[in-house]
């Protein structure tokens, strides 16, 4: 017979075991697309939260799926981490339709106090229409 004590360490672990696994971005493998004048860019959603970015920034970026807000709306949000000599944040905020995964926007700040971010990408980049990233197939 269980304890209340053990019991409620049972509950707990199971509670954030539940919390840690749970959400996500929802969506699975590699989507590629243009942006700006950065050709091939492709998003892999990996296993978990995890994201890796690759052929936007001069290396591949590892980050994770949080949920963001844009212009005071909630948003899914991709948040990369710049290489450990270029200490920065990249955040691309994103809508998903099917099998497409449009950008609505692309922010960057530096790690530190009182750092904010700031749009990476001219306006241009989301006029007429905003970037889209297709999934490609296996």
């Amino acid at each position: 017979m269980m304890t209340s004590s053990t019991f409620s360490r049972v509950s707990v672990f199971l509670f954030v075991l539940l919390v840690t696994n749970c959400g996500g971005s929802g969506l699975d493998g590699k989507f590629v697309g243009q942006i700006g004048n950065k050709k091939e860019v492709q998003i892999e959603f990996l296993e978990g939260n995890d994201v890796k970015l690759s052929c936007y920034w001069t290396e591949p970026l590892l980050g994770e799926y949080e949920r963001g807000s844009l212009k005071g709306k909630p948003v899914d949000t991709l948040v990369f981490f710049g290489p450990q000599d270029k200490n920065f944040k990249l955040r691309i905020a994103y809508e998903t339709k099917k099998q497409v995964l449009e950008v609505l926007a692309i922010h960057s700040r530096t790690i530190g106090p009182g750092a904010r971010y700031v749009p990476t990408e001219p306006e241009s980049t989301f006029f007429p229409k905003n970037p889209i990233l297709k999934k490609i197939k296996r």
